[in-house]
This record gives structure tokens, C-alpha cells and sequence, in this order.
């Protein structure tokens, strides 16, 4: 039963999956229709070619014009290897015969189609030679078909004046003729190398057209142009293709189109394989140097239009927590050469190095954000100012370098809590000892008069009797007795006994802290292991080369990701444990 119902279960997962399938590929293919020839005489046929890109199934719903008739010949399909990516188009041949001379209208075979107009003249009045793409000829767009007349290359560059470094967006287009070229064997290139294309997206798009009557499927890449050296070039790009040749003459060819589809004639007749290279037309440009004068000691290659803005994590924090500086720095341009040093050294502050990361707003990198990040932690507490950050870069548009500047960021470091109880006792004693001036002197040099006034025997002074100097003699005297009672102790107890064992003496924070190091260590909690030192040691209030040094570990490990070996948690255990034991003892 339970066998079952797994099956079903899995039936209906598989009906649900080509349920999706189906409607993801329920988008109509691009489609596109010519007609050959447009003009003809009564008696004769033209030729309606429609053509499909997609690898489902086509269905064609012949149009209805009154006056025409139409009838479908065949229909062929074919496969394409585009740079490693299959492209089926399917082809159908339909053939029109008028009844009566006129001008008819097809419409088009999408709602998005343009329609095809047919003239047709009285018998007898002949017809105009049928147009068909002229090998190595020049087309509308600045299109040149190669030799055979199979395909075309086009570079479109948006300015004919570079500077080096620049990035520059380009366009390039590949067009096949349907039944001409059987594959694309490489990306395009630029030729020569004094020019790069970056960030070249791999797979183009794709789409249909009609280029003088002829169905053309045109591929387009979007890349990044970008200039080596100073110079004036002639720039152009090439793309390796298989294209089948026909070994027939023109007039043969152009024969055999009017009779069916142009990929069967093309396939079933003579014709042979042949690996060539389809080149776009030269462009001239000229690359200039960057200019001398003017240019800041902080320039780092930037050419472009930017922005930037800087900001703070937080702020406020307290002193020794880690903050993070961040510089946006936003527009278009090459940010492959956008770099900041950010803050080098800044009095009262600990630096680290920067990060970069970057996000772009378009396929080629040619618009989008750089996001620098650095660790930065205050040393002291109190109202911090952090200085604006600079960034310069060299603007094509204006033909000058340009340096921005971000605003100051206040941060509001506040006193650690190892800060605070030590500046809290420190405030109290110096209140008690301000409060005793002012007592003496209201009693000796014309103060605030008490409320009051002595009276005999029963106050004769205002100071307390404890703080009078007879009596401030006998807590010195305990303390140097205690001292040397201690020292006397000290010489005597056994060696083994002076040394402070883990726990001995020890606080329960102190106790608290060994036990969570043993298991941070026991885990390799890294982190976890030097939090519990630190604040261990700063609790004890440790001193020495070796706390010093656990300490800055502490803090570098928090901030950059140190991980200690297992020597180093044994070692650093062992200090702790004799310091805590010392400030015990």
C-alpha cells in the first residue's frame, strides 16, 4: 500500500514538473516572415518564408487576403551550434498566387510583426529582378556581408576620442543568414593588442531580422572597451564561423532560392564546409595620454564620473570596541582602478587594513558601487572626529582630474567598564579630598561660616578626630607590622607552597574565567578563549611583557581572526593562572 502511494506520489511530482515545464516554455518563440519577390505579374508566385527560432513545435496559421491564395510547400528544421549553445529554427515555405492584379496587404504572422506587401502586375508587364543580399556589398546600418554573402560583423563604439584607461561601452553584432552558417567556433576579438574588451558577456542575446529581403539571425555581445597606449588606431572585431558555400554559380543560387527553402537548397545541393572569419568594418580612434598637470599624489587610475560618501558603523561605542569606516564610492568608469588607502594612521585610533567589494548596476561593469570597509577601534574615550576621506580620479567629460572629499564623522567613544570603576574611585577620592580643602579653609581663611558656631568644650575644631596627626600615625604602624609579619611568613613557607595553584586564592570571577578559557581551548574557540583572558587580566589589573602581549593577541584576534596553536593556549593559560594567583596571594 505504502509502495503505492510512493509511486503516485511521485507521478504526481513528475506531472507537476512538466505542468512548469510546459508553461515556462509557453512563451512564443521569436518569429519572422519574408517575401520573395514583392513584385510579380498574374500567373506567377511569390514565396512566403517564416521563420521560427525555439525547439518546440511550430504551428502556422496561414493568413486570409482576399485575391491571394496561399499554400504551404514544406516545412524544414535545422540546428545550430552558437559558441557551444544549440539554436533550433524551424522554416516554412508557403506559396502565394495572386488571382487578380493589385497591391494586397499580408498581415504580419504576431501581433508584433510588421505586415508584407505584395504588388502584382497584368499579365505581360514583367517583373523586376528578385533582390537578394549582394556578396561584400554595403547594406543600410553600415552592414557589409562577408564574400559568400552567409554573415556580417558590426563594432559600435559611442565616441571616436579615448583616453588611456578609459572605459568605453561597445556593442557587437554577428549576423548568420538562415541556412548559411552551421556554427560560431569562438567570443569575438578585437584585432591587434592595443585594445581590451572586458567583462565580454558569453552568452549574446539573440533575435531575427530581415536585412534586404533575406532572414538574418544576429547575435549581440555587450562589452567594455579599454585602451593600452596613446595613438590614432583602426580599430575592428572579428568572430571565427562555419558556414556551408555553395559551389554553384550565382545565378544558380539565386535560382534556387525562388524555387523552396533556402537552408534545403542550400544542404541537399552542392555546396561545401568551411571555417572563416567575419570582421566588422574599421572605425578610426584616437587614444590620448592622460595629462600631466594637475594630476593628484593620490590618483590611482580612476577614469570616469564618480561619487562617494562615507559613513560610520556607529555612533557611539566604547573605547576598544571595533568600529567600521566605510567610503561608497558610486558612478561609471573603470572601477577595476578605483583603490583608497582609507586612514593610514590617525592619533588615538587603532587602523587596520581596508576591504573592497564590488556591485555592479549593469552586465559589463561599466556602472555600479565600491564599497570600502576598514576596522578602526578608539584608544580613548571622549568626542572623536574621524577625517573626511579623499578620493581622486580624472574626468573624460570635463578633460580634468577631479578630487572629492566626504564629510568628518563625530563618533561618541565612551570609557570601557575597567575604565569607568577606575575613574568612578578616582573621582570619589579627589571629591573627599576637595571637600576637606574647602572644610580647612572655611575654618582658617574667612570660608563659609558653620551653622553653627563652637561652643566651649564641645567642638573645637571641625576637622574629624580620625583625620587629626596623632591618630593618622597608628594605621601606618599596622600596616608596617602586617608587612613584616607577611615577609617573615613569606621566608619560611616552602617553595613548593609559594607558587599559586589554579583556583588557590583565586575569585569566583577569576574561577569563573580559567573555566571558561579551559573549555574554549578544549573546543579551539579561538575567540571565545581570548575574551575569557582578556577580561580576566584586565579584571586583575595585569602588567608585564607577557600580559601586554596576551592582550594585544586578544584584540587583534577579535578584530583580524588570529587563531592560536594548542603551545600557545597552554602557555597563555599558565599566565593567567599566575597572575590571578598573585593578585590572590
Amino acid at each position: 500500500m505504502r509502495a503505492t502511494l510512493n509511486r503516485r506520489g511521485a507521478g504526481i511530482a513528475l506531472l507537476a514538473a512538466a505542468a512548469l515545464a510546459a508553461a515556462a516554455f509557453a512563451a512564443p518563440p521569436p518569429v519572422s516572415a519574408t517575401l520573395q519577390p514583392a513584385q510579380i505579374t498574374v500567373g506567377e508566385s511569390a514565396q512566403l518564408t517564416i521563420t521560427s527560432l525555439g525547439s518546440g513545435a511550430v504551428t502556422i496559421t496561414l493568413p486570409v487576403v482576399a485575391g491571394l491564395e496561399f499554400r504551404v510547400l514544406g516545412q524544414s528544421r535545422r540546428i545550430e551550434i552558437i559558441h557551444g549553445a544549440t539554436l533550433a529554427t524551424t522554416t516554412t515555405v508557403v506559396r502565394v498566387t495572386p488571382q487578380s492584379a493589385g497591391i494586397f496587404t499580408i498581415p504580419g504572422v504576431t501581433p508584433q510583426s510588421q505586415p508584407l506587401v505584395l504588388h502584382v502586375s497584368p499579365d505581360g508587364m514583367g517583373a523586376p529582378p528578385i533582390s537578394s543580399p549582394v556578396p561584400g556589398a554595403g547594406l543600410p546600418g553600415g552592414i557589409h556581408l562577408t564574400a559568400d554573402g552567409s554573415a556580417f560583423m558590426t563594432l559600435s563604439v559611442p565616441k571616436g576620442e579615448v583616453f588611456v584607461g578609459e572605459s568605453v561601452p561597445v556593442v557587437i553584432e554577428v549576423g548568420m543568414r538562415a541556412g548559411f552558417v552551421t556554427s560560431v567556433n569562438g567570443l569575438p576579438t578585437l584585432s591587434g593588442s592595443d585594445f581590451t574588451l572586458n567583462n565580454l558577456s558569453r552568452q549574446p542575446e539573440r533575435k531575427l531580422t530581415n536585412i534586404d529581403g533575406s532572414p538574418f539571425t544576429v547575435l549581440t555581445w555587450h562589452s567594455v572597451l579599454a585602451a593600452v597606449k596613446p595613438g590614432s588606431y583602426s580599430i575592428s572585431a572579428e568572430a571565427p564561423l562555419t558556414v556551408r558555400i555553395r559551389t554553384r554559380s550565382q545565378r544558380d543560387a539565386l535560382l534556387e532560392d525562388q524555387l523552396g527553402d533556402p537552408f534545403m537548397q542550400n544542404f541537399f545541393g552542392a555546396s561545401i564546409q568551411r571555417d572563416i572569419k567575419v570582421s566588422s568594418p574599421a572605425s578610426a580612434l584616437t587614444v590620448l595620454a592622460l595629462p600631466a598637470a594637475g594630476r593628484p599624489a593620490d590618483f590611482g587610475g580612476a577614469v570616469g564620473a564618480f561619487t562617494i560618501a562615507g559613513e560610520i558603523s556607529s555612533a557611539s561605542a566604547q573605547a576598544g570596541d571595533p568600529l567600521t569606516l566605510r567610503l561608497r564610492v558610486a558612478g561609471s568608469g573603470n572601477f577595476d582602478r578605483v583603490d583608497t588607502p582609507m586612514l593610514t594612521h590617525l592619533d588615538g585610533w587603532k587602523t587596520y587594513p581596508p576591504k573592497a567589494t564590488f556591485k555592479p548596476l549593469d552586465a559589463v561593469g561599466y556602472q555600479g558601487e565600491k564599497l570600502f570597509e576598514q576596522p578602526v577601534v578608539a584608544l580613548k574615550p571622549g568626542a572623536q572626529t574621524l577625517p573626511g576621506l579623499a578620493f581622486s580620479y580624472f574626468d573624460p567629460a570635463t578633460r580634468r582630474y577631479e578630487t572629492l572629499q566626504s564629510a568628518p564623522l563625530g563618533v561618541a567613544i565612551s570609557p570601557s567598564p575597567a575604565d569607568t570603576s577606575l575613574t568612578t574611585d578616582r573621582v570619589s577620592a579627589g571629591a573627599n579630598a576637595t571637600e576637606t580643602a574647602a572644610a580647612a579653609a572655611g575654618s582658617v581663611a574667612g570660608g563659609l561660616r558653620p551653622d553653627h558656631a563652637a561652643s566651649g568644650d564641645l567642638a573645637d575644631s571641625l576637622v574629624p578626630l580620625y583625620l587629626r596627626p596623632p591618630f593618622l600615625a597608628i594605621p601606618s604602624l599596622l600596616g608596617l607590622a602586617f608587612a613584616g609579619a607577611w615577609l617573615a611568613l613569606r621566608r619560611h613557607a616552602p617553595l613548593a607552597h609559594r607558587t599559586a595553584t589554579p583556583g588557590r586564592g583565586t575569585s569566583r570571577a577569576g574561577k569563573r574565567a580559567l573555566a571558561q578559557m579551559q573549555a574554549a581551548a578544549h573546543a579551539g574557540d579561538a575567540a571565545a578563549f581570548l575574551r575569557a583572558a582578556r577580561a580576566a587580566l584586565v579584571d586583575s589589573g595585569g602588567d608585564g611583557d607577557d600580559v601586554r602581549q596576551l592582550l594585544a593577541l586578544a584584540d587583534e584576534a577579535s578584530y583580524s581572526g588570529h587563531a592560536p596553536q594548542a603551545t600557545d593556549y597552554s602557555r597563555w593559560t599558565q599566565i593567567v593562572q599566575r597572575r590571578l594567583g598573585a593578585d590572590a596571594s
